[in-house]
């Protein structure tokens, strides 16, 4: 069995930004669950794209009931993802997989950010997919954790997105104002 999520958000923010603060977003101190994330491969390819590929080094959430499968007891899970910016149409596409578990557990996520019709915002779509195979009813079971996992992350990356261009918004300004602050104090 598969089971699917689906989600959408508004991003009050331009493509370019929400899709700058998505290439830097991880390691932050809002979501501990991602210990590192490093770029393997990063290219402008011969279309104008840029193509952006890294692995994330995530913590096991699994409960420990589900870890009594010897290959599911693992302290961290590989994540693959891949992303494509299209500077011309702005849009950015992002797909992603696991590399741990692939045999037994298979998880994956595509999402598109593109402009909203006002075009200094962003539509973002996420869908996401998880099929367990021969785990018998412990499969059942860590397919409908895997769907909850992954609806309740794909929210907690839009909260952080939202935080981390806020903080970025502010200290923009707060370095705009120090500067006035600074040339009006020297006059």
């Amino acid at each position: 069995m598969t089971v699917t999520i689906n989600v959408h958000h508004i991003y009050h923010e331009p493509v370019e930004n929400v899709a700058a603060t998505h290439l830097a977003k991880y390691p932050n101190k809002y979501d501990p669950n991602v210990v590192s994330s490093n770029i393997v491969k990063n290219k402008l390819l011969s279309d104008g794209l840029r193509y952006t590929k890294r692995i994330a080094i995530c913590r096991n959430v699994l409960p420990h009931f589900l870890r009594t499968v010897p290959s599911l007891n693992v302290d961290n899970v590989e994540i693959e993802e891949e992303c494509t910016w299209n500077r011309k149409t702005r849009t950015f596409l992002v797909s992603s997989q696991n590399l741990t578990w692939n045999s037994w557990v298979i998880m994956k996520e595509s999402s598109s950010y593109v402009p909203h019709e006002n075009k200094n915002w962003t539509y973002f779509q996420q869908d996401g997919s998880i099929t367990v195979n021969g785990l018998g009813k412990i499969g059942y079971i860590l397919e409908l954790f895997g769907k909850r996992f992954l609806t309740n992350g794909a929210y907690r990356s839009i909260k952080v997105t939202e935080r981390l261009m806020a903080e970025r918004t502010q200290s923009y300004f707060e370095k705009c104002f120090l500067f006035w602050y600074s040339e009006f104090i020297l006059v």
